[in-house]
Protein backbone atom coordinates (compact mmCIF):
# COMPACT_ATOMS: atom_id res chain seq x y z
CA UNK A 1 0.00 0.00 0.00
CA UNK A 2 2.88 2.37 0.82
CA UNK A 3 4.50 1.59 -2.54
CA UNK A 4 1.23 2.18 -4.40
CA UNK A 5 0.65 5.43 -2.51
CA UNK A 6 4.06 6.73 -3.55
CA UNK A 7 3.52 5.57 -7.12
CA UNK A 8 0.07 7.18 -7.38
CA UNK A 9 1.26 10.47 -5.97
CA UNK A 10 4.11 10.53 -8.46
CA UNK A 11 1.57 9.65 -11.15
CA UNK A 12 -0.39 12.76 -10.21
CA UNK A 13 2.81 14.80 -10.53
CA UNK A 14 3.35 13.22 -13.96
CA UNK A 15 -0.18 14.21 -14.98
CA UNK A 16 0.48 17.73 -13.70
CA UNK A 17 3.59 18.02 -15.88
CA UNK A 18 1.78 16.69 -18.95
CA UNK A 19 -1.13 19.09 -18.39
CA UNK A 20 1.25 22.03 -17.98
CA UNK A 21 3.28 21.17 -21.08
CA UNK A 22 0.53 20.00 -23.45
CA UNK A 23 -2.57 21.69 -21.97
CA UNK A 24 -6.04 20.32 -22.77
CA UNK A 25 -6.36 21.13 -26.47
CA UNK A 26 -6.20 18.95 -29.56
CA UNK A 27 -2.58 17.83 -29.04
CA UNK A 28 -3.28 16.76 -25.46
CA UNK A 29 -6.42 14.92 -26.60
CA UNK A 30 -4.37 12.95 -29.16
CA UNK A 31 -1.65 12.07 -26.63
CA UNK A 32 -4.18 10.93 -24.03
CA UNK A 33 -6.28 9.08 -26.57
CA UNK A 34 -3.34 7.23 -28.15
CA UNK A 35 -1.68 6.41 -24.84
CA UNK A 36 -4.99 5.02 -23.64
CA UNK A 37 -4.77 2.28 -26.33
CA UNK A 38 -1.77 0.43 -24.81
CA UNK A 39 -3.03 1.19 -21.32
CA UNK A 40 -6.25 -0.62 -22.16
CA UNK A 41 -4.37 -3.56 -23.63
CA UNK A 42 -2.43 -3.81 -20.37
CA UNK A 43 -5.57 -5.49 -19.05
CA UNK A 44 -5.13 -8.12 -21.75
CA UNK A 45 -1.36 -8.64 -21.78
CA UNK A 46 -0.38 -7.07 -18.47
CA UNK A 47 -1.60 -7.01 -14.92
CA UNK A 48 -5.21 -7.95 -15.71
CA UNK A 49 -5.48 -11.22 -17.63
CA UNK A 50 -1.93 -12.43 -17.02
CA UNK A 51 -1.94 -12.10 -13.25
CA UNK A 52 -5.49 -13.47 -12.91
CA UNK A 53 -4.39 -16.66 -14.70
CA UNK A 54 -0.79 -16.75 -13.49
CA UNK A 55 -0.99 -16.17 -9.73
CA UNK A 56 -3.38 -19.10 -8.97
CA UNK A 57 -1.17 -21.45 -11.02
CA UNK A 58 2.09 -20.38 -9.38
CA UNK A 59 0.47 -20.42 -5.92
CA UNK A 60 -0.71 -23.99 -6.49
CA UNK A 61 2.77 -25.05 -7.66
CA UNK A 62 4.25 -23.45 -4.55
CA UNK A 63 1.97 -25.53 -2.29
CA UNK A 64 3.21 -28.62 -4.20
CA UNK A 65 6.85 -27.45 -3.89
CA UNK A 66 7.51 -27.93 -7.64
CA UNK A 67 10.34 -25.44 -8.00
CA UNK A 68 11.72 -26.56 -11.37
CA UNK A 69 8.24 -26.63 -12.88
CA UNK A 70 7.65 -23.03 -11.74
CA UNK A 71 10.91 -21.88 -13.32
CA UNK A 72 10.16 -23.62 -16.62
CA UNK A 73 6.64 -22.20 -16.71
CA UNK A 74 8.10 -18.72 -16.17
CA UNK A 75 10.41 -19.14 -19.19
CA UNK A 76 7.51 -20.39 -21.32
CA UNK A 77 5.32 -17.41 -20.46
CA UNK A 78 8.08 -14.91 -21.22
CA UNK A 79 8.86 -16.61 -24.55
CA UNK A 80 5.25 -16.66 -25.73
CA UNK A 81 4.76 -13.06 -24.62
CA UNK A 82 7.66 -11.97 -26.82
CA UNK A 83 6.41 -14.02 -29.78
CA UNK A 84 2.94 -12.55 -29.41
CA UNK A 85 4.14 -8.96 -29.48
CA UNK A 86 6.17 -9.15 -32.69
CA UNK A 87 3.11 -8.97 -35.00
CA UNK A 88 1.36 -6.49 -32.69
CA UNK A 89 4.19 -3.95 -32.93
CA UNK A 90 4.48 -4.49 -36.70
CA UNK A 91 0.73 -4.00 -37.24
CA UNK A 92 0.73 -0.85 -35.10
CA UNK A 93 3.45 0.57 -37.36
CA UNK A 94 2.07 -0.44 -40.78
CA UNK A 95 -1.54 0.63 -40.13
CA UNK A 96 -0.86 3.28 -37.51
CA UNK A 97 -2.94 6.12 -38.99
CA UNK A 98 -5.71 3.80 -40.10
CA UNK A 99 -6.09 2.45 -36.59
CA UNK A 100 -6.29 5.94 -35.08
CA UNK A 101 -8.85 6.98 -37.70
CA UNK A 102 -10.91 3.86 -36.99
CA UNK A 103 -10.94 4.38 -33.23
CA UNK A 104 -11.48 8.14 -33.07
CA UNK A 105 -13.31 11.12 -34.56
CA UNK A 106 -10.11 13.18 -34.92
CA UNK A 107 -9.27 15.38 -37.90
CA UNK A 108 -6.44 14.61 -40.36
CA UNK A 109 -3.74 16.46 -38.41
CA UNK A 110 -4.65 14.74 -35.18
CA UNK A 111 -4.74 11.33 -36.89
CA UNK A 112 -1.22 11.91 -38.29
CA UNK A 113 0.10 12.74 -34.81
CA UNK A 114 -1.64 9.74 -33.30
CA UNK A 115 -0.08 7.55 -35.99
CA UNK A 116 3.39 8.74 -34.97
CA UNK A 117 2.74 8.03 -31.30
CA UNK A 118 1.09 4.61 -31.61
CA UNK A 119 4.09 2.33 -32.50
CA UNK A 120 6.36 3.43 -29.62
CA UNK A 121 3.39 3.26 -27.25
CA UNK A 122 2.85 -0.37 -28.29
CA UNK A 123 6.54 -1.07 -27.65
CA UNK A 124 6.01 0.37 -24.19
CA UNK A 125 3.16 -2.12 -23.81
CA UNK A 126 5.59 -5.00 -24.44
CA UNK A 127 7.85 -3.93 -21.57
CA UNK A 128 4.93 -3.33 -19.22
CA UNK A 129 3.48 -6.75 -20.05
CA UNK A 130 6.76 -8.48 -19.23
CA UNK A 131 6.89 -6.50 -16.01
CA UNK A 132 3.39 -7.83 -15.20
CA UNK A 133 4.62 -11.42 -15.50
CA UNK A 134 7.57 -10.67 -13.26
CA UNK A 135 5.33 -8.88 -10.76
CA UNK A 136 2.75 -11.69 -10.75
CA UNK A 137 5.43 -14.25 -9.94
CA UNK A 138 6.69 -12.04 -7.11
CA UNK A 139 3.16 -11.75 -5.70
CA UNK A 140 2.74 -15.53 -5.76
CA UNK A 141 5.80 -15.60 -3.48
CA UNK A 142 4.16 -12.92 -1.29
CA UNK A 143 6.81 -10.39 -2.33
CA UNK A 144 5.17 -7.06 -3.17
CA UNK A 145 7.71 -4.24 -2.81
CA UNK A 146 9.45 -4.46 -6.19
CA UNK A 147 6.23 -5.13 -8.10
CA UNK A 148 4.57 -2.02 -6.70
CA UNK A 149 7.58 0.28 -6.50
CA UNK A 150 8.64 -0.32 -10.12
CA UNK A 151 5.98 2.06 -11.57
CA UNK A 152 7.97 4.85 -9.90
CA UNK A 153 10.65 4.26 -12.54
CA UNK A 154 8.13 4.80 -15.31
CA UNK A 155 6.81 8.05 -13.84
CA UNK A 156 10.27 9.45 -13.15
CA UNK A 157 11.46 8.72 -16.69
CA UNK A 158 8.33 10.21 -18.27
CA UNK A 159 8.55 13.37 -16.15
CA UNK A 160 12.23 13.86 -16.96
CA UNK A 161 11.75 13.01 -20.63
CA UNK A 162 8.79 15.33 -21.24
CA UNK A 163 10.49 18.24 -19.48
CA UNK A 164 13.80 17.86 -21.34
CA UNK A 165 12.78 16.51 -24.76
CA UNK A 166 9.59 18.43 -25.57
CA UNK A 167 11.41 21.55 -26.90
CA UNK A 168 13.07 19.33 -29.53
CA UNK A 169 10.56 16.53 -30.12
CA UNK A 170 7.21 18.07 -29.24
CA UNK A 171 4.51 15.49 -28.53
CA UNK A 172 6.91 12.68 -29.51
CA UNK A 173 8.77 13.30 -26.25
CA UNK A 174 5.94 11.44 -24.53
CA UNK A 175 6.42 8.42 -26.81
CA UNK A 176 10.19 8.26 -26.24
CA UNK A 177 9.76 8.69 -22.50
CA UNK A 178 7.09 5.98 -22.29
CA UNK A 179 9.37 3.44 -23.97
CA UNK A 180 12.25 4.30 -21.62
CA UNK A 181 10.01 4.19 -18.56
CA UNK A 182 8.47 0.86 -19.52
CA UNK A 183 11.92 -0.66 -20.10
CA UNK A 184 13.07 0.59 -16.69
CA UNK A 185 10.01 -0.86 -14.96
CA UNK A 186 10.55 -4.25 -16.57
CA UNK A 187 14.25 -4.24 -15.63
CA UNK A 188 13.56 -3.52 -11.94
CA UNK A 189 10.99 -6.31 -11.57
CA UNK A 190 13.15 -8.78 -13.49
CA UNK A 191 16.10 -8.17 -11.18
CA UNK A 192 13.79 -8.86 -8.23
CA UNK A 193 12.39 -12.09 -9.68
CA UNK A 194 15.90 -13.35 -10.48
CA UNK A 195 16.58 -13.47 -6.75
CA UNK A 196 14.03 -16.29 -6.59
CA UNK A 197 15.94 -18.28 -9.19
CA UNK A 198 13.88 -17.36 -12.28
CA UNK A 199 15.60 -16.67 -15.59
CA UNK A 200 14.34 -15.45 -18.98
CA UNK A 201 15.24 -18.34 -21.28
CA UNK A 202 13.81 -19.39 -24.63
CA UNK A 203 11.40 -22.27 -24.01
CA UNK A 204 8.82 -23.75 -26.38
CA UNK A 205 7.88 -27.19 -25.07
CA UNK A 206 5.59 -27.22 -22.08
CA UNK A 207 6.93 -30.39 -20.48
CA UNK A 208 5.19 -31.19 -17.19
CA UNK A 209 4.12 -27.60 -16.58
CA UNK A 210 0.45 -26.56 -16.37
CA UNK A 211 1.03 -24.29 -19.39
CA UNK A 212 -2.12 -25.37 -21.22
CA UNK A 213 -4.34 -24.73 -18.20
CA UNK A 214 -2.70 -21.34 -17.66
CA UNK A 215 -3.15 -20.42 -21.34
CA UNK A 216 -6.74 -21.65 -21.25
CA UNK A 217 -7.40 -19.52 -18.19
CA UNK A 218 -5.59 -16.58 -19.80
CA UNK A 219 -7.70 -16.99 -22.96
CA UNK A 220 -10.92 -16.99 -20.98
CA UNK A 221 -9.90 -13.99 -18.90
CA UNK A 222 -8.67 -12.26 -22.04
CA UNK A 223 -12.09 -12.54 -23.62
CA UNK A 224 -13.48 -10.55 -20.72
CA UNK A 225 -10.56 -8.14 -20.86
CA UNK A 226 -11.13 -7.63 -24.59
CA UNK A 227 -14.67 -6.62 -23.73
CA UNK A 228 -13.28 -4.16 -21.17
CA UNK A 229 -10.81 -2.80 -23.73
CA UNK A 230 -13.58 -2.38 -26.30
CA UNK A 231 -15.80 -0.67 -23.74
CA UNK A 232 -12.97 1.69 -22.81
CA UNK A 233 -12.22 2.45 -26.46
CA UNK A 234 -15.91 3.11 -27.05
CA UNK A 235 -15.88 5.39 -23.99
CA UNK A 236 -13.03 7.41 -25.46
CA UNK A 237 -14.70 7.43 -28.88
CA UNK A 238 -17.85 8.87 -27.31
CA UNK A 239 -15.66 11.40 -25.47
CA UNK A 240 -13.85 12.36 -28.70
CA UNK A 241 -17.24 13.23 -30.26
CA UNK A 242 -18.08 15.56 -27.35
CA UNK A 243 -16.72 19.14 -27.09
CA UNK A 244 -12.94 19.65 -27.29
CA UNK A 245 -11.20 18.79 -24.03
CA UNK A 246 -13.58 15.96 -23.13
CA UNK A 247 -10.99 13.23 -23.81
CA UNK A 248 -8.41 14.99 -21.65
CA UNK A 249 -11.00 15.54 -18.89
CA UNK A 250 -11.84 11.84 -18.98
CA UNK A 251 -8.17 10.82 -18.86
CA UNK A 252 -7.28 13.27 -16.08
CA UNK A 253 -10.30 12.38 -13.96
CA UNK A 254 -9.23 8.76 -14.15
CA UNK A 255 -5.82 9.70 -12.72
CA UNK A 256 -7.41 11.31 -9.64
CA UNK A 257 -9.97 8.53 -9.26
CA UNK A 258 -7.31 5.84 -9.53
CA UNK A 259 -5.21 7.42 -6.77
CA UNK A 260 -7.32 6.25 -3.78
CA UNK A 261 -8.76 3.30 -5.70
CA UNK A 262 -5.36 2.09 -6.83
CA UNK A 263 -3.76 2.58 -3.43
CA UNK A 264 -6.36 0.67 -1.46
CA UNK A 265 -7.95 -1.80 -3.86
CA UNK A 266 -4.74 -2.88 -5.58
CA UNK A 267 -2.99 -3.36 -2.25
CA UNK A 268 -5.80 -5.41 -0.69
CA UNK A 269 -6.64 -7.45 -3.80
CA UNK A 270 -2.99 -8.16 -4.60
CA UNK A 271 -2.44 -9.62 -1.15
CA UNK A 272 -5.77 -11.48 -1.17
CA UNK A 273 -5.48 -13.21 -4.56
CA UNK A 274 -2.51 -15.48 -3.72
CA UNK A 275 -3.98 -16.16 -0.25
CA UNK A 276 -7.36 -17.10 -1.74
CA UNK A 277 -5.73 -19.24 -4.43
CA UNK A 278 -3.66 -21.09 -1.84
CA UNK A 279 -6.72 -21.57 0.41
CA UNK A 280 -8.70 -22.96 -2.51
CA UNK A 281 -5.87 -25.34 -3.43
CA UNK A 282 -5.84 -26.60 0.16
CA UNK A 283 -9.64 -26.81 0.40
CA UNK A 284 -9.86 -24.22 3.20
CA UNK A 285 -13.41 -22.93 2.61
CA UNK A 286 -13.66 -21.10 5.95
CA UNK A 287 -10.44 -19.26 5.15
CA UNK A 288 -11.86 -18.16 1.79
CA UNK A 289 -14.96 -16.69 3.44
CA UNK A 290 -12.89 -15.06 6.16
CA UNK A 291 -10.45 -13.38 3.78
CA UNK A 292 -13.13 -12.22 1.32
CA UNK A 293 -15.35 -10.76 4.04
CA UNK A 294 -12.37 -9.02 5.62
CA UNK A 295 -11.31 -7.62 2.26
CA UNK A 296 -14.76 -6.17 1.51
CA UNK A 297 -14.92 -4.61 4.97
CA UNK A 298 -11.44 -3.17 4.52
CA UNK A 299 -12.35 -1.71 1.15
CA UNK A 300 -15.42 -0.05 2.64
CA UNK A 301 -13.41 1.37 5.53
CA UNK A 302 -10.87 2.93 3.20
CA UNK A 303 -12.84 3.88 0.10
CA UNK A 304 -15.99 5.38 1.63
CA UNK A 305 -14.12 8.25 3.36
CA UNK A 306 -11.90 8.61 0.30
CA UNK A 307 -15.01 9.08 -1.83
CA UNK A 308 -16.46 11.74 0.48
CA UNK A 309 -13.24 13.72 0.82
CA UNK A 310 -12.28 13.68 -2.85
CA UNK A 311 -15.87 14.30 -4.02
CA UNK A 312 -16.18 17.53 -2.07
CA UNK A 313 -12.61 18.60 -2.86
CA UNK A 314 -12.74 17.60 -6.54
CA UNK A 315 -12.58 21.13 -7.98
CA UNK A 316 -9.95 22.16 -5.47
CA UNK A 317 -7.82 19.06 -6.16
CA UNK A 318 -7.84 19.36 -9.94
CA UNK A 319 -7.29 23.11 -9.94
CA UNK A 320 -4.50 23.11 -7.34
CA UNK A 321 -2.62 20.30 -9.09
CA UNK A 322 -3.32 20.69 -12.83
CA UNK A 323 -4.42 24.26 -13.52
CA UNK A 324 -1.26 25.82 -14.96
CA UNK A 325 0.21 26.69 -18.34
CA UNK A 326 -2.19 25.68 -21.11
CA UNK A 327 -4.53 23.87 -18.70
CA UNK A 328 -7.28 26.40 -17.96
CA UNK A 329 -9.75 26.75 -15.07
CA UNK A 330 -12.63 25.64 -17.31
CA UNK A 331 -10.66 22.46 -18.12
CA UNK A 332 -10.17 21.87 -14.39
CA UNK A 333 -13.91 22.24 -13.72
CA UNK A 334 -14.77 19.80 -16.52
CA UNK A 335 -12.28 17.26 -15.16
CA UNK A 336 -13.72 17.63 -11.64
CA UNK A 337 -17.23 17.10 -12.98
CA UNK A 338 -16.28 13.78 -14.59
CA UNK A 339 -14.31 12.79 -11.49
CA UNK A 340 -17.35 13.22 -9.23
CA UNK A 341 -19.34 10.93 -11.50
CA UNK A 342 -16.81 8.14 -11.11
CA UNK A 343 -16.39 8.67 -7.36
CA UNK A 344 -20.07 7.91 -6.73
CA UNK A 345 -19.45 4.29 -7.72
CA UNK A 346 -15.90 3.74 -6.44
CA UNK A 347 -16.81 1.47 -3.50
CA UNK A 348 -19.32 -0.79 -5.33
CA UNK A 349 -16.90 -1.03 -8.26
CA UNK A 350 -14.19 -2.27 -5.89
CA UNK A 351 -16.61 -4.87 -4.47
CA UNK A 352 -17.33 -6.13 -7.98
CA UNK A 353 -13.62 -6.32 -8.83
CA UNK A 354 -12.82 -8.20 -5.62
CA UNK A 355 -15.54 -10.77 -6.31
CA UNK A 356 -13.92 -11.31 -9.70
CA UNK A 357 -10.63 -12.05 -7.89
CA UNK A 358 -12.49 -14.57 -5.74
CA UNK A 359 -13.74 -16.34 -8.85
CA UNK A 360 -10.29 -16.34 -10.45
CA UNK A 361 -8.71 -17.76 -7.29
CA UNK A 362 -11.08 -20.74 -7.58
CA UNK A 363 -10.23 -21.15 -11.31
CA UNK A 364 -13.78 -20.27 -12.40
CA UNK A 365 -12.50 -18.29 -15.33
CA UNK A 366 -15.35 -19.20 -17.68
CA UNK A 367 -18.02 -17.86 -15.34
CA UNK A 368 -16.04 -14.72 -14.60
CA UNK A 369 -15.58 -14.10 -18.32
CA UNK A 370 -19.31 -14.32 -18.99
CA UNK A 371 -20.06 -11.82 -16.23
CA UNK A 372 -17.40 -9.39 -17.49
CA UNK A 373 -18.74 -9.67 -21.05
CA UNK A 374 -22.29 -8.90 -19.95
CA UNK A 375 -21.14 -6.04 -17.71
CA UNK A 376 -19.31 -4.31 -20.55
CA UNK A 377 -22.16 -4.83 -23.01
CA UNK A 378 -24.46 -3.17 -20.49
CA UNK A 379 -21.89 -0.39 -19.96
CA UNK A 380 -21.77 0.44 -23.70
CA UNK A 381 -25.55 0.26 -24.05
CA UNK A 382 -26.10 2.59 -21.11
CA UNK A 383 -23.52 5.07 -22.41
CA UNK A 384 -25.35 5.26 -25.72
CA UNK A 385 -28.73 5.67 -24.04
CA UNK A 386 -27.50 8.38 -21.67
CA UNK A 387 -25.69 10.34 -24.39
CA UNK A 388 -28.75 10.19 -26.63
CA UNK A 389 -30.76 11.38 -23.65
CA UNK A 390 -28.60 14.49 -23.35
CA UNK A 391 -26.70 13.56 -20.16
CA UNK A 392 -23.42 14.53 -21.83
CA UNK A 393 -20.01 13.54 -20.49
CA UNK A 394 -21.50 12.26 -17.22
CA UNK A 395 -22.96 9.43 -19.30
CA UNK A 396 -19.55 7.74 -19.17
CA UNK A 397 -19.13 7.32 -15.37
CA UNK A 398 -22.85 6.70 -14.79
CA UNK A 399 -22.98 3.82 -17.27
CA UNK A 400 -19.81 2.28 -15.85
CA UNK A 401 -21.03 2.47 -12.26
CA UNK A 402 -24.53 1.11 -12.87
CA UNK A 403 -23.23 -1.83 -14.91
CA UNK A 404 -20.66 -2.63 -12.18
CA UNK A 405 -23.36 -2.77 -9.49
CA UNK A 406 -25.38 -5.18 -11.61
CA UNK A 407 -22.33 -7.37 -12.16
CA UNK A 408 -21.54 -7.45 -8.43
CA UNK A 409 -25.05 -8.70 -7.67
CA UNK A 410 -24.64 -11.40 -10.34
CA UNK A 411 -21.31 -12.55 -8.85
CA UNK A 412 -22.74 -12.56 -5.33
CA UNK A 413 -25.28 -15.10 -6.57
CA UNK A 414 -22.97 -17.16 -8.80
CA UNK A 415 -20.20 -17.47 -6.18
CA UNK A 416 -22.44 -18.01 -3.16
CA UNK A 417 -20.95 -21.48 -2.54
CA UNK A 418 -17.57 -19.80 -1.97
CA UNK A 419 -18.84 -16.69 -0.21
CA UNK A 420 -22.28 -15.03 -0.18
CA UNK A 421 -21.86 -11.31 0.59
CA UNK A 422 -25.59 -10.59 0.25
CA UNK A 423 -26.27 -13.00 3.14
CA UNK A 424 -23.35 -11.98 5.33
CA UNK A 425 -24.94 -10.13 8.27
CA UNK A 426 -21.54 -9.39 9.78
CA UNK A 427 -20.51 -7.65 6.56
CA UNK A 428 -23.67 -5.52 6.47
CA UNK A 429 -23.26 -4.61 10.14
CA UNK A 430 -19.63 -3.62 9.56
CA UNK A 431 -20.50 -1.50 6.52
CA UNK A 432 -23.33 0.20 8.45
CA UNK A 433 -20.90 1.11 11.24
CA UNK A 434 -18.47 2.47 8.65
CA UNK A 435 -21.18 4.65 7.10
CA UNK A 436 -22.21 6.00 10.52
CA UNK A 437 -18.56 6.70 11.35
CA UNK A 438 -18.25 8.78 8.19
CA UNK A 439 -21.20 11.06 9.03
CA UNK A 440 -18.97 13.67 10.75
CA UNK A 441 -16.70 14.12 7.74
CA UNK A 442 -19.76 14.16 5.46
CA UNK A 443 -21.38 16.93 7.53
CA UNK A 444 -18.12 18.89 7.57
CA UNK A 445 -17.89 18.52 3.79
CA UNK A 446 -21.42 19.89 3.32
CA UNK A 447 -20.66 22.86 5.58
CA UNK A 448 -17.48 23.58 3.64
CA UNK A 449 -19.33 23.42 0.30
CA UNK A 450 -22.07 25.78 1.58
CA UNK A 451 -19.34 28.35 2.23
CA UNK A 452 -18.80 28.40 -1.59
CA UNK A 453 -14.98 28.79 -1.45
CA UNK A 454 -13.15 30.32 -4.41
CA UNK A 455 -9.51 30.17 -3.28
CA UNK A 456 -8.71 27.38 -5.75
CA UNK A 457 -9.67 29.39 -8.86
CA UNK A 458 -6.17 30.91 -9.06
CA UNK A 459 -4.86 27.50 -10.07
CA UNK A 460 -1.74 25.57 -9.25
CA UNK A 461 0.56 27.42 -6.86
CA UNK A 462 2.22 26.71 -3.54
CA UNK A 463 -0.47 28.48 -1.48
CA UNK A 464 -3.27 26.46 -3.05
CA UNK A 465 -1.39 23.17 -2.73
CA UNK A 466 -0.78 23.86 0.96
CA UNK A 467 -4.45 24.82 1.41
CA UNK A 468 -5.57 21.60 -0.30
CA UNK A 469 -3.20 19.54 1.84
CA UNK A 470 -4.49 21.22 5.01
CA UNK A 471 -8.13 20.51 4.10
CA UNK A 472 -7.32 16.91 3.21
CA UNK A 473 -5.36 16.41 6.45
CA UNK A 474 -8.18 17.90 8.49
CA UNK A 475 -10.72 15.58 6.87
CA UNK A 476 -8.42 12.61 7.45
CA UNK A 477 -7.94 13.44 11.14
CA UNK A 478 -11.69 13.82 11.57
CA UNK A 479 -12.22 10.42 9.96
CA UNK A 480 -9.58 8.77 12.15
CA UNK A 481 -11.13 10.29 15.30
CA UNK A 482 -14.59 9.08 14.30
CA UNK A 483 -13.25 5.60 13.47
CA UNK A 484 -11.58 5.46 16.87
CA UNK A 485 -14.82 6.36 18.64
CA UNK A 486 -16.74 3.79 16.59
CA UNK A 487 -13.93 1.24 17.20
CA UNK A 488 -13.33 0.66 13.51
CA UNK A 489 -9.73 -0.69 13.28
CA UNK A 490 -8.59 1.30 10.25
CA UNK A 491 -4.89 0.93 11.01
CA UNK A 492 -5.46 -2.72 11.88
CA UNK A 493 -6.39 -3.40 8.28
CA UNK A 494 -2.71 -3.07 7.42
CA UNK A 495 -1.73 -6.01 9.61
CA UNK A 496 -2.28 -9.75 9.67
CA UNK A 497 -3.50 -10.34 13.20
CA UNK A 498 -4.54 -13.97 13.12
CA UNK A 499 -7.81 -15.80 12.68
CA UNK A 500 -11.01 -13.82 12.51
CA UNK A 501 -9.36 -10.73 11.05
CA UNK A 502 -9.55 -11.69 7.39
CA UNK A 503 -6.01 -10.58 6.59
Amino acid sequence: MAATLTSRLLGVVRTRILAQVFGSGSTADVINFTFNIPNNFRKLFGEGAVTSALIPAFSALSTQQRKETRHHLFSLLCTYQLILFIPIVIISYIWREGLIALLSNFDRTQIALGGQLLPPFMLYLLFISLAAIFGGVLQSHHRFAAAFLSPLIFSLVVIAGVLTLTPRLGALSMAVSAVGGGLGQAAVTYLAVRRHGYRMRIAIRSGDTPLLSVLRAWLLVSMGMVAQVIAQLVTYRFASALPTGSVTALANSTIFYQTPYGIFFNAISSVCLPILATAHALGQTDRIKEVTSGALTGLGSLLIPSTIILFFLSRESVSAILQAGLFSHDSALLTAKVLRGYLLFMTPLSFYALMLRLGYSASRHRTMTMVVLLQNILDIALMWVFIKGGVGILSLPLANGISAIGAFIALAILLRDLYAPLRDRRLFAALLRICVANLPVLCAAFIYRRMDPTWYTSGSNLRNVVMLAALGLGALLLTLASYRIMKIPLTGLLKRRGEGDGF
